[in-house]
């Protein structure tokens, strides 16, 4: 299959592509998902073991990943394309980029459905308010919401409309000008509720939480639960940051890239959880909620606390400002490929994949309601209990990234040549080039592997 010549896009700075990279990369996971994690799985226990997965899995990982994107210049699928073509790596590697596109394309079927979620919260937070809200109240708020698919197919609508148009100006006049703006204002927000957090909440409390470690808790499952965390929150696998890297300049340091962007990731991993927990010990609720401590554990917190309602409309706002930042950037690698394919005008595959996404998302919905007493796998043990989006979630997590994250780092370890890799990457010491070397073609896919086994069932 030929695919169209693209038209020619690169990121206008350096500066811009790293404020799009880590509106990217801190999204939903960094805040909700690594904060009820941590809750749940030994607080400062989770954290050094999410840090020291972060620098001896992720970073290499990433850094794989983009580069394979810069070499290659195209989509996800049109890089696949040119490394086969130029490098002569084997033709069966291109089935990365349909993998790839695939679970993109699943992941934002309930993506957006989640993002919906935060502005369903943010919309309930400046109208009604989280006053009188009780720990029953809260979770009759979450079950309300759950029971209607209009809500929520009319709060996903909204995300999938909002990233098709932003997404129709394209990367410069689009992607950098969306990016430029939320991403600074999600740090300020983000700050403003730490500052918050820490006058009214236990702040002491908090901290001895998040970053004393408790060693006697560590357990084979907290340990898997770091790792995932600090691998898939990156979204290594399904190549989004290969599309970025694509759009990157020759002249641009992929590995002062990626740990910018590690690092920036991080901290608002800390910053959302010292945003958080302050406030759950400061009223004696428990930080072990699971996903529910957004949903219900806090909007309790929400309705004894000064200012609450303010809080809380900004801690939603930040979350959906989140959603809006990584959805955008993953909806692009599909256009990318679409505009490749096809030929197509931009604004068409915009508003053509989102709605496809869109309608794809009903399957998330209804499992939430008139659905979720389907099961569709009976017949198949370990999926027997699975709703439909139970499975759309096992096929993207446990199977889709990690086989992704494996591909990436076999085909930048050992597909292609060590001069091709060190030409791109051009990392000032040679120890560091051999230190990722080495991670990317033994640590990192022993580590998926382990990983793989460890979350099957």
């Amino acid at each position: 299959m030929s695919l169209a010549a693209p038209a020619p896009r690169t990121w206008s700075s350096n500066l811009l592509f790293l404020i799009a990279a880590i509106g990217t990369e801190a999204g939903i996971a960094n805040v909700w998902k690594f904060s009820y994690l941590a809750g749940s799985n030994g607080g400062g226990l989770f954290v050094a073991l999410y840090f020291i997965a972060l620098v001896v899995l992720a970073i290499p990982a990433l850094m794989a990943e983009m580069l394979l994107g810069r070499i290659g210049g195209r989509s996800v699928v049109g890089n696949m394309q040119v490394l086969v073509d130029r490098y002569r790596i084997g033709k069966a590697w291109k089935s990365f980029g349909y993998l790839a596109l695939t679970s993109i394309f699943l992941i934002l079927s309930f993506y957006f459905v989640v993002c919906g979620w935060m502005l369903y919260y943010f919309v309930l937070s400046i109208t009604r308010g989280f006053s009188g809200v009780t720990a029953e109240s809260a979770t009759q708020m979450q079950a309300t919401m759950m029971d209607s698919p209009v809500a929520m197919l009319a709060c996903s609508g909204f995300f999938v409309a909002t990233t098709a148009f932003v997404i129709s100006f394209g990367v410069n006049k689009g992607i950098e000008r969306v990016a430029g703006i939320l991403t600074p204002l999600r740090f300020l927000i983000l700050i403003g509720l730490l500052c918050f957090a820490v006058i009214y909440g236990s702040a002491g409390q908090a901290a001895r939480f998040l970053f004393v470690p408790d060693f006697s808790l560590i357990s084979w499952n907290i340990v898997i639960a770091a790792v995932g965390q600090a691998f898939f929150s990156l979204g290594i696998g399904v190549g989004v940051m290969m599309t970025m890297g694509a759009y990157m300049k020759p002249e641009y340091s992929i590995s002062k890239a990626v740990v910018t962007v590690a690092v920036a990731q991080g901290l608002v991993a800390l910053l959302a959880g010292m945003s958080i927990f302050p406030l759950v010990f400061q009223f004696n609720l428990a930080p072990a909620q699971g996903p529910g401590l957004i949903f219900v554990t806090l909007p309790v917190a929400f309705s004894q606390m000064p200012g609450g309602a303010v809080f809380g409309a900004l801690l939603f706002m930040l979350l959906s400002f989140a959603a809006l930042t990584a959805t955008i950037v993953m909806q692009e690698s599909i256009v990318a490929w679409l505009e490749e394919r096809t030929g197509k005008s931009r604004r068409a595959l915009a508003w053509g994949s989102g709605l496809a996404i869109w309608l794809t998302g009903f399957i998330t919905v209804f499992s939430f309601n008139r659905w979720k007493d389907v099961h569709p796998l009976t017949w198949l043990g370990f999926t027997s209990t699975k709703t439909p989006f139970d499975l759309l979630d096992y096929l993207t997590s446990n199977l889709l990234m990690p086989l992704g994250g494996l591909m990436v780092a076999l085909v930048a370890g050992w597909a292609l040549t060590r001069e091709v890799v060190a030409k791109e990457l051009r990392m000032s010491h040679p120890a560091m080039f051999t230190a990722w070397r080495f991670a990317v073609r033994y640590v990192v896919p022993v580590g998926l592997v382990i990983i793989f086994i460890s979350i099957q069932g």
